[in-house]
């Protein structure tokens, strides 16, 4: 008897209605789901946005740097091969002490790379490299503090080399106020004739500058590729910070 109760029961359920309450929880989770991406998605771009931001504020201060970098750069190599190019004279005249002075105060200029990392390591320290959407850009920024470094251990042998080996052997002839006299105003000296012809009769000091024009050259090199790999980073950026806030 309860057999067939049930059984009446069973026939007479609304299996449609149990059918519609299915299908209204299933497309509400799937509502809900798509809602929330949809939620995160939005988050993430935005979060994005600000990230891509001062990343570009970032770079584009790297690239005032380098720029100042390679201006140094270019002063000390300009002036090395100037003093070259006096001992290859083997003699000039006195009213030259001047500009000499200056030349070999200018080929001490190091430059030394201090590169704004503060949003590139945030980022890679948190693993929220990977809100930045774009690979290229993902990749360019995980290689740029490598290259950087790159630049800057060269920076560090160049700087080595010029304030150790180049300055003391000029020191063995020459004092830096003496120096400085020739250069600053009100000061008043003897001519740097004699001190210069011993330091330009030296084959190490010349040996040296032939060096340190290759360092210079070498690290102006370095500075540039630097540079063309920033610009394109700072376009990179720009181009996707435009993308997705069309969207």
């Amino acid at each position: 008897m309860l057999l067939r109760s049930i059984t009446h029961h069973i026939k007479q359920q609304n299996w449609f209605a149990v059918w519609v309450d299915f299908v209204i929880v299933v497309v509400g989770v799937f509502v809900g789901l798509q809602a929330q991406e949809w939620s995160n998605h939005r988050a993430d771009r935005k979060a994005e946005r600000a990230a891509i931001g001062r990343l570009i504020i970032e770079y584009q201060q790297n690239l005032e740097i380098l720029s100042a970098d390679r201006e140094k750069s270019q002063l000390a190599l300009a002036a090395t091969e100037g003093l070259l190019s006096v001992i290859a004279l083997q003699s000039y005249p006195e009213e030259m002490d001047v500009d000499i002075a200056r030349m070999i105060m200018n080929c001490m200029q190091n430059a030394k790379f201090v590169p704004a990392l503060g949003t590139t390591n945030s980022l890679m320290a948190s693993g929220d490299l990977s809100l930045i959407g774009a690979p290229e850009i993902q990749k360019s920024l995980s290689q740029w503090p490598a290259l950087a470094q790159t630049l800057i251990e060269w920076q560090e042998i160049e700087r080595h080399h010029g304030e150790e080996l180049i300055l003391g052997e000029t020191f063995d002839h020459i004092s830096w106020p003496t120096l400085l006299s020739f250069i600053e105003a009100g000061w008043q000296a003897s001519p740097l004739v004699d001190d210069l012809e011993g330091l330009f009769s030296s084959k190490r000091f010349e040996g040296l500058l032939t060096n340190r024009k290759y360092n210079t050259s070498e690290s102006i090199d370095r500075i540039e590729t630097l540079e063309s790999e920033t610009i394109l980073l700072v376009n990179l950026l720009k181009a996707r910070l435009s993308e997705i806030s069309k969207n």
